[in-house]
């Protein structure tokens, strides 16, 4: 359902703000920014925090500290964030604006942690938060760039599948304490899309870039288990 509602969300605000330009234009993006910064808070220490005797514990907190900055480092290295604002270089209107809305709404934590949350404990709850997230974004792109924007609804749904579908075949592997650092990063890195809306351009944060950090949290789980860290 999840899936299917975020399509749906992006869908229909790309054809809204086409249609309602006026009433979608969104000026204060600051309001949308810290917003979107709350809500990412709220997921991340619910991910990865626990409450004893009123004190905050987390054993994964550092796994997920050191995956940030190795995928960081990866990501800096990789130019993730340039070759993907490459892609969308083009001289047709149409597909660079069809092309940018499928990299903003295709690239993200939520994006990978969603369907996962989905395939392995049927969980809609951050492809909803995503969905929120997306729809005034939606408005926006609409607004701005026009109806094909809402064809982005397409890929962005079948890359969720796909990973879904991913998911579902390593469920052995993907215990609940790995979904939890998954959904941590991927609270992190929505964090820094809100926090890059209100910031000048010279003091964004390339959160694009921060990614491989996703993949960095596997492979480390993957080495404990090996070592027989973790069960």
């Amino acid at each position: 359902m999840g899936i299917a509602v975020n399509a749906i969300t992006i869908f229909f605000g790309g054809i809204l703000g086409s249609s309602f330009k006026k009433f979608a234009e969104l000026k204060n993006l600051a309001v949308l920014g810290i917003s979107i910064m709350i809500i990412s808070l709220v997921g991340f220490f619910e991910s990865i925090f626990n409450i004893t005797q009123m004190k905050l514990e987390s054993q994964n907190l550092m796994i997920i500290v050191f995956s940030l900055l190795i995928g960081s480092v990866i990501g800096d290295a990789l130019n993730i964030e340039v070759h993907m604002n490459r892609l969308s270089d083009c001289e047709n209107t149409s597909y660079n604006a069809f092309v940018d809305a499928t990299l903003f709404f295709g690239v993200g934590g939520l994006q990978i942690c969603g369907p996962v949350l989905l395939a392995l404990n049927r969980d809609n709850s951050q492809l909803l938060i995503k969905s929120v997230v997306d729809f005034p974004f939606a408005l926006v792109f609409g607004a701005a760039y026009g109806k094909i924007t809402a064809l982005s609804a397409f890929p962005v749904a079948a890359m969720q599948l796909a990973i879904a579908a991913v998911a579902f075949f390593a469920a052995a592997f993907l215990t609940d304490a790995i979904i939890c650092q998954l959904c941590a990063i991927g609270y992190i890195i929505l964090f820094f899309s809100g926090f890059n809306l209100i910031c000048e351009r010279k003091n964004k944060i390339n959160n694009v870039n921060m990614l491989p950090g996703i993949f960095i949290i596997l492979i480390i789980n993957i080495i404990m288990k090996a070592m027989g860290v973790i069960g």
